[in-house]
């Protein structure tokens, strides 16, 4: 297929379309309010711009031999055989006017980001455009999401340390939520990997702090194929041996995922999950008053003192059900070789997974669990897609594919 280069256009072009709009910017003095004074200009200049990179884009035949597309400026004709007229995947959206729907789409349910779009950039723009395209590109980068991303925890101390090994501890947690599709309440698992040169804390007192950089990943289906794409993201850290530290519940799918996965890795058990079970316990034997409490927070210091066997032995001593009793010994004896919380605590490192339970929150429901929402299986997983790139400061995949290096126009 022959394309014509752009043709910019000249100076004389330019200054007569300008000059068509200086009686209208010479007309803004008669508003009253500084708002309608801007609203108006903004107007006339959008209008300016609109009509400036049409034409510079190249010349519009009179004839039918050219498209229409919406851009940021709103919609212009551009010549077919141009070779920007010819969009790999086909929408008739400029590029960069679709990366600014496909990240609202991320992040806003889709009549609201057509809102968005409205009284941000003065464009009218439909649901339904925002949700095919953010649910395409979703499927889009559904592999180069997948593939591992650059040592994010090398990235994150590079002002730090010229050296990547002076990163460090890096942080890996996982877990699941559930999230309402077509076919009834499915499980969305999510992973979050950081270093801990990543955590940040408050300037405000008492605020706690935050986590700067994480690879995140995310996937509606079973453990298997989760498990796959967590490994990956985890291979380039395998090598940190004790330095790379998973903590996570007690779930088993978990535990064997990280001793085949990252064998040298520490594993830590969330302290809140060991303690919600003990308290489990604690109530029923104790009620819900303050000798309860007191016996809650004895166990809770023993347990940071690496002392389960104190602690298994208070459980026998309690009056419960030997059902529950059983239950509770059961999951603490298990979980043993992970709940050495002197030694974690000792070389310094975190000991809760709230790092993912907030994850969650901004990740997932943030976008995906709003009042009255369901999704599809394929489009939960898409949008899940979009929000794990976005989150992970890893936006360039889906720029790449919104607009790879076009061939025509090199020519």
């Amino acid at each position: 297929m022959t394309t014509a280069p752009t043709t910019a256009m000249s100076k004389a072009e330019y200054l007569a379309l300008a000059e068509q709009k200086y009686d209208d910017l010479q007309a803004l003095a008669t508003q009253p309010t500084f708002y309608g004074y801007e609203k108006s200009f903004e107007a006339i200049w959008m209008d300016l711009g609109r009509q400036v990179l049409e034409r510079n884009v190249g010349v519009v035949p009179a004839d039918r031999r050219k498209k229409k597309m919406t851009t940021r400026f709103g919609q212009i004709h551009i010549a077919n055989n141009q070779a920007f007229s010819h969009h790999p995947n086909g929408f008739g959206i400029s590029p960069y006017l679709q990366e600014k729907l496909v990240f609202l789409g991320q992040f806003e349910v889709y009549q609201q980001a057509a809102a968005l779009v409205e009284m941000l950039l003065g464009l009218s723009v439909g649901a339904s455009q925002i949700d095919r395209l953010t649910h395409f590109y979703g499927g889009a980068i559904a592999d180069d999401i997948d593939l591992a991303a650059a040592d994010a925890a090398a990235d994150a101390a590079a002002d730090a340390a010229a050296d990547a090994a002076a990163v460090g501890v890096v942080y890996a947690q996982a877990d699941g939520a559930m999230l309402l599709t077509d076919e009834g309440y499915k499980e969305v698992k999510l992973g979050r990997i950081f270093a801990a040169t990543a955590l940040q804390t408050s300037a405000v007192e008492e605020r706690g702090g935050h986590i700067a950089s994480s690879v995140f990943v995310g996937h509606r289906g079973n453990a298997a194929a989760f498990g796959v794409k967590l490994a990956t993201q985890l291979a380039p850290y395998n090598g940190r041996g004790r330095d790379l530290v998973f903590i996570s519940d007690g779930a088993l799918w978990l535990r064997q995922l990280m001793e085949k996965t990252c064998p040298q890795a520490t594993l830590i058990l969330d302290l809140y999950h060991a303690m919600e079970h003990i308290g489990q316990a604690g109530k029923a034997g104790l009620g819900t008053g303050q000798a309860a409490a007191d016996w809650f927070d004895i166990q809770r210091k023993l347990l940071l003192d690496s002392k389960l066997d104190e602690v298994l032995t208070n459980l026998q001593q309690l009056k419960i059900a030997p059902a529950l009793r059983h239950s509770v010994g059961a999951y603490l004896q298990s979980n043993r070789d992970r709940m050495d919380y002197k030694s974690y605590r000792e070389r310094g490192l975190l000991i809760g997974s709230g790092a993912i339970e907030s994850a969650h929150r901004t990740v997932m429901q943030r976008r995906l669990k709003r009042a009255g929402q369901r999704w599809s299986n394929n489009g939960a997983q898409r949008v899940l897609t979009m929000r794990v790139c976005a989150m992970s400061n890893r936006w360039h995949l889906v720029r790449q594919r919104i607009e790879p290096c076009n061939p025509l126009r090199q020519e």
